[in-house]
């Protein structure tokens, strides 16, 4: 097993590399790279590498949660890798390949790290490198979103960087384990709490700090699309699960709540308002990690919720992960010509949405009836008694964004072949998605409960069911309305702050404002400068920020 463990991060790493003339070759490590670690994670679900030679002597490990995640983040990796062989065109695929695969090792090796330099390190990897991703198209809106993502990214760093300082400090200790029990007892245990919520909630999207997302899924490549959302967002989620102190911060239970009540249920109304299929996609991610927020936030409240609440937010994200996958790997597929053949594809292709929403017998029913069950386990006292109400009105959101996606995706959708890689890689992922969901490794802790899930009874299959029916009675209300739906651009609030940015720029021009000239700079001109120049040298730039992060935790 230890070998599987330093092969599921080597791999990728060392494929960085030259790869030789050859264009196959390439696009074959794309495929290959994820394959140790999907091994590993489907062959043991225990395990612990001690690595002392690492940074402040590193710990790998595997358990039931991680575990979990390490399928899912494998799985995605694997077929969107797949998906990406057939679609990326021979223009900028070694930037491609390079980013895509630092971005998988950042991802594997934050999910096995257990100590806090290894997580933070490989944390930051995937971070930094996405950003090749996100600007992959070379567009002015790919460096717009770029831009955005880069700031949020770099707030969120500082962030956990401050916060695990901090916490280790009150630990005693740089394991990732010991870090929820020193929250608990710590004097300043609020700021600690918030620094490490915020720093990881940029990733998972809380509402003020996901302006990213639905900017950067639209311009980055189809399979880059599907491994941010159905993958790097997870891991905010991830960890959330492995540094909060569950059971012992009921004082935040009651923020959390509200702060995912208002990611589940504005993210949906920003959703829907939306053209492009992408970014519809975008805002359901905001509304679904909005859904786990509220979980996290039962958790936080009482310990008996909380031993049965962890491994459902990891079967959860195993679900939304692998829907989510299908569904952007969907929007770059080329429609047939023909009719029938055209009706037939919108099965597969609308299933896994209606699983996010909760179709009875899929992987979303599973995880809603999985949640609503540990719900129970606790005392009903406050925002939690009210979640069961609120996770149904998420799904009534959740469906109008399935049904605003489908149709975008058929307004936009291009007919003609689609090469094998782009077909195979969909196709298999929306059937791990639907079917193969079952039969894949759960949590120990509702893996019992698999049969009961599968099989629901009446009344659990009308809990269900009515969120779905209210959903699209709204879409076909929609529809047949004469209202428009308005236009809210990409991003949301983001465009105050750029407007201000501008106006300050415009202000800050030589002869705007009599000044003395060396303090009225053209602030414009020295950012695309700075951006030229970082572009040239991404490089350079990257090494002085892994060095960086390096010397701050060596200190």
């Amino acid at each position: 097993m230890n070998g599987l463990m330093l092969a599921a991060v080597l791999l990728p790493l060392l494929s960085c590399g030259p790869a030789g003339r050859n264009a196959r070759w390439p696009m074959a490590l794309l495929v290959l790279a994820p394959v140790p670690a999907l091994v590993l994670a489907l062959l043991f679900r225990q395990g612990e590498l001690a690595l002392p030679g690492l940074l402040l002597g590193g710990v790998w490990m595997l358990d039931e949660i991680r575990g979990t995640f390490l399928v899912l983040t494998a799985l995605l990796w694997l077929f969107a890798g797949v998906y990406a062989a057939g679609y990326m065109k021979s223009a900028g695929l070694r930037g491609f390949r390079v980013f895509w695969l630092l971005t998988l090792t950042g991802n594997l090796g934050l999910i096995l790290a257990a100590d806090i330099a290894g997580f933070y390190t490989f944390f930051a990897l995937m971070t930094f490198s996405a950003y090749g991703l996100i600007v992959h198209a070379r567009t002015r809106a790919a460096y717009r979103a770029g831009r955005i993502y880069l700031i949020m990214a770099v707030v969120g760093e500082m962030l956990l960087l401050a916060g695990f300082l901090l916490a280790a400090r009150e630990a005693g200790s740089l394991m990732l384990a010991d870090l929820p029990s020193a929250l608990a007892g710590a004097g300043h245990s609020a700021l600690l709490i918030a620094l490490l919520g915020l720093g990881f909630g940029v990733k998972a999207g809380l509402p003020l700090l996901h302006f990213w997302l639905p900017l950067a899924h639209p311009v980055a490549p189809t399979p880059a699309s599907a491994v941010l959302s159905g993958a790097m967002i997870k891991a905010g989620l991830l960890g959330w699960l492995l540094v909060l102190p569950f059971g012992a911060a009921p004082e935040w239970s009651n923020a959390m709540i509200l702060v995912g009540v208002v990611a589940a249920l504005g993210a949906g109304v920003i959703g829907v308002c939306q053209h492009d299929p992408k970014t519809v996609l975008a805002y359901s991610s905001i509304s679904q990690m909005g859904l786990m927020t509220l979980l996290v936030g039962a958790a936080l409240a009482d310990t008996a919720p909380a031993l049965a609440l962890i491994p459902v937010l990891a079967l959860y994200a195993l679900h939304h992960g692998l829907a989510k996958g299908a569904l952007f790997l969907a929007v770059g597929l080329h429609w047939p010509r023909n009719r029938v053949r055209r009706a037939l594809l919108w099965l597969p292709v609308a299933l896994p949405g209606l699983a996010l929403a909760g179709l009875p017998w899929s992987s979303g029913a599973a995880a809603k009836l999985a949640a609503k069950q540990a719900l129970g386990q606790g005392p009903e006292a406050g925002l939690v008694s009210a979640l069961p109400l609120l996770m149904s009105a998420g799904a009534v959101a959740t469906m109008l964004l399935v049904a605003r996606f489908v149709v975008c995706l058929a307004r936009h959708r291009d007919n003609g072949s689609n090469p094998p890689g782009v077909v195979s890689g969909w196709a298999v992922m929306a059937g791990v998605s639907i079917l193969l969901f079952w039969w894949l490794p759960w949590p120990e802790g509702i893996d019992p409960e698999r049969a009961k899930l599968l099989l629901p009874d009446g009344a659990k299959i009308r809990s269900l069911s009515w969120p779905l029916l209210a959903g699209l009675g709204l879409a076909f209300l929609a529809v047949l309305a004469p209202v428009r739906v308005p236009a809210i651009p990409a991003g949301d609030a983001v465009v105050i702050p750029e407007c201000l940015v501008r106006w300050v720029g415009r202000w800050s021009r030589p002869g705007s404002i009599r000044l003395p000239r060396w303090v009225r700079p053209d602030v414009r001109k020295m950012s695309e400068q700075g951006e030229d120049w970082i572009r040239a040298h991404n490089g350079v730039v990257f090494l002085a920020l892994l060095v960086a992060a390096l010397v701050l935790l060596l200190r």
